[in-house]
């Protein structure tokens, strides 16, 4: 875990309560990335899980730990392409609108 700071303490215990997620669940610090990451002892190869796109520990870590389990794999998967769809759909919507100011 070069580079790694293993997080066994913070003010929200969020280190110990992702725990409760997943046992085999911790976090760390990385210090070459200035990130925190989510790791997993249960993993083969790697422990790294994901990266958390927070710049501190809070309740959302917890959030985010719970919904990208894979027993949520497909849902998250759904919510994805739907939100997808919905940037698709504002995308044409704007481009028309632009092409509708061109031609006045």
């Amino acid at each position: 875990m070069k580079n790694q700071i293993l997080l066994d303490c913070d003010p929200y215990y969020i280190a110990s309560r992702i725990k409760e997620v997943d046992e085999n669940y911790f976090i760390v610090y990385n210090t070459l990335r200035n990130v925190f990451e989510l790791h997993n002892r249960s993993q083969r190869g790697s422990t790294y899980a994901l990266t958390i796109p927070y710049e501190v520990l809070d309740a959302r870590t917890i959030f985010l730990a719970r919904k990208t389990r894979k027993e949520h794999f497909d849902e998250l998967i759904r919510e994805m392409d739907a939100q997808n769809q919905r940037l698709e759909k504002g995308k044409i919507k704007d481009a028309v609108l632009q092409l509708k100011e061109v031609f006045k």
